[in-house]
């Protein structure tokens, strides 16, 4: 396939070009900061730009088959960089004529029945507040994207990020289904290997994911 990763240059979007190209894709990254890619390969296309900038996706989104967004806020302050960077990923895919879309979010937006009253508690006292204009901004993305039917998007939810290795094993559910029990944590590198396995499994398209170790 044909994958454009946006936010490369980051820990999650870095280990998504990285697998995909030992899976055999072809990959464009694009990040503001491209010269924080240091991966060289033939088939692995690096091209500075943002997400917030219309002109940069209309520029480089055309025959690309499925794009992994792994945008991500790298401060506390307020930001727009999940809806309104998605918004203009959604606007530029459609004209495009590209449908599948792969968002990254936080478990923190659902500490449900699965989770552990004092991880629960954790969560609603300390992470959110901490953390409350991201949680906000992603809230906004993920229900824009739901009232969206031209773009194939899976949301993909996950607890504590590590830098732990790539194990392949991990527990996912998605909404409409039981909530994962004590959800905890996940690895970049795992991250990542879920996302290049579902890329086309339609099961998964218009769901909000929940994944954990």
């Amino acid at each position: 396939m044909n994958l454009l990763v946006v936010g490369a240059a980051g820990g999650t979007g870095a280990r998504l070009v990285g697998q995909a190209l030992v899976a055999g894709h072809h990959v464009t990254a694009l990040a503001r900061h491209p010269e924080r890619i240091t991966t060289r390969h033939e088939r692995l296309r690096v091209v500075a730009g943002d997400a917030l900038d219309r002109a940069d996706l209309d520029g480089v989104l055309p025959g690309h088959t499925v794009v992994l967004s792994a945008l991500g806020a790298t401060t506390r302050a307020r930001t727009t960089i999940y809806s309104q960077g998605t918004a203009n990923l959604r606007r530029s895919m459609t004209a495009a004529g590209v449908r599948r879309l792969f968002c990254l979010s936080s478990g923190a937006l659902d500490s449900g029945a699965g989770t552990p009253a004092a991880q629960r508690l954790v969560t609603r006292l300390i992470i959110r507040p901490l953390h409350r204009h991201a949680y906000a901004d992603m809230r906004r993305m993920e229900d824009d994207l739901a009232t969206d039917d031209e773009v194939d998007w899976t949301i993909v939810r996950a607890p504590m990020l590590t830098n732990g290795p790539r194990t392949g094993t991990y527990r996912f559910t998605h909404d409409g289904d039981r909530p994962l029990d004590r959800p905890t944590q996940i690895s970049r590198a795992d991250l990542a290997d879920f996302v290049l396995g579902h890329l086309d499994d339609r099961a998964l398209f218009r769901r909000r994911v929940s994944l954990s170790y």
